[in-house]
């Protein structure tokens, strides 16, 4: 998988960027790229990015409207009930969720990079699909099935990166399915399972050593 210094050289060293362009835009995918927000959205105000960036909030809002219509970027916005009217509405200047779409970034001829995720990934990402859909989680993101299905994928190679290997990364997840204290998050996306990947391998350390001293097996339904 591409390491990040190596998407931030595509991302300045390239010759092939747009000249609408801003300095803003740049400093705001390389946000977005250290967040590693490839595989989930950040909820971060406009008035927080601006501050970190180092401008004006309304000058974000028009970076984020840029690298939208570029389609460098997505984003998604919080909507919430009104008891009032009955119908869901959206607050004004509530934080936006960004994701960066790295398969549309601008790359150097000098530097090729494969963005996308093996076929590994793509499998254990439909897998993990799957058991959601057949836990009744599915529904939720039928509005954008397509986002959704990249982000697995992204969050799957990143996973799989992170333990060493397709099997150890599917030990992984399938423990944390089983697991009363990782279920919850096992059941929401592979970016969740990634994101506490640490203590996930940790409570398998302990169950393994616990499953040795009562000589048990250690296994859990996938």
């Amino acid at each position: 998988m591409t390491t990040i210094t190596e998407r931030l050289h595509n991302l300045y060293f390239s010759e092939s960027k747009p000249k609408k362009l801003k300095p803003v835009d740049v400093a705001l995918l390389t946000y977005l790229i250290l967040r590693q927000a490839e595989d989930h959205f950040i909820f971060d105000s406009q008035e927080t990015l601006g501050k970190r960036l180092g401008c004006e909030r309304e000058t974000v809002a028009r970076s984020i409207d840029r690298l939208k219509r570029l389609g460098w970027i997505e984003v998604e916005q919080r909507w919430e009930f009104n008891a009032k009217t009955h119908r869901k509405t959206r607050t004004m200047y509530a934080p936006l969720g960004l994701s960066i779409n790295l398969e549309k970034l601008p790359t150097t001829a000098d530097r090729p990079t494969r963005i996308e995720p093996s076929e590994d990934a793509k499998d254990m990402a439909k897998q993990h699909t799957g058991i959601l859909a057949r836990n009744g989680m599915g529904s939720r993101y039928k509005r954008s099935p397509k986002r959704f299905e990249r982000h697995q994928q992204h969050a799957a190679q990143r996973l799989i990166d992170e333990v060493g290997g397709y099997d150890a990364a599917v030990e992984v997840f399938n423990f944390a399915l089983e697991h009363p204290a990782h279920r919850k998050a096992a059941l929401t996306s592979l970016y969740h399972i990634r994101r506490r990947v640490k203590q996930i391998a940790a409570d398998m350390e302990e169950a393994a050593a616990t499953a040795t001293e009562s000589g048990q097996p250690v296994g859990a339904e996938g």
